[in-house]
């Protein structure tokens, strides 16, 4: 009987070395686009360019993903979160600068957004910041100023008021992200 005992779990613990895993699909095959229009972005600090599509709709925030898992999250066309930069935004309190794009918001408001470090801890970075519109039709300018020091965000509305491109500040370690809407052919 012992040796009934010993040779099942031999055979047993055999047979889990036999089982072959099989390997995970590659991400991008998952990717399935919701719209057939593309976000192009650009990282001027990187030299990077890549084309996202747009992968969720939650609440009004938009999430817009590479075939590398790479994601960007928009409400109305301002950053509110990133993945897979690095320093990634967590977060971010936007309303005012769409308020102000709107023309409801005028002088100084507070902007904030909520990062992890390379050491996986919060940080908060809580900027003042006036709009201005640009000498071109439907460009508006962001100055802000925070305890990392000064930037600029750029934004181009179309005739309905909707953000089509735009210049990004994402944070001291990024910098700014362009981006620009075009239709998938």
């Amino acid at each position: 009987m012992m040796k009934f005992a010993m040779t099942a779990v031999l055979a047993l613990a055999l047979s889990a070395c036999s089982v072959v895993k099989p390997k995970p699909p590659a991400q991008s095959q998952f990717l399935v686009p919701i719209s057939n229009i593309l976000l192009s972005v650009g990282i001027p600090a990187r030299g990077a360019v890549a084309t996202l599509v747009l992968v969720a709709r939650n609440q009004g925030v938009e999430t817009w993903q590479t075939g590398d898992n790479v994601s960007i999250s928009l409400r109305d066309g301002v950053i509110v979160g990133t993945r897979g930069l690095g320093f990634d935004v967590m977060g971010a309190e936007v309303r005012p600068t769409l308020a102000a794009l709107a023309g409801r918001q005028s002088g100084e408001y507070t902007l904030s957004r909520r990062y992890l470090t390379a050491d996986n801890h919060p940080e908060s970075i809580i900027a003042t910041c006036t709009m201005a519109r640009s000498g071109a039709q439907g460009q508006f300018v962001e100055d802000c100023r925070a305890d990392v020091g000064k930037f600029r965000n750029e934004y181009w509305l179309d005739g309905s008021g909707r953000i089509v491109q735009s210049n990004q500040w994402i944070g001291p370690q990024v910098q700014h992200l362009k981006t620009s809407y075009a239709v998938a052919k």
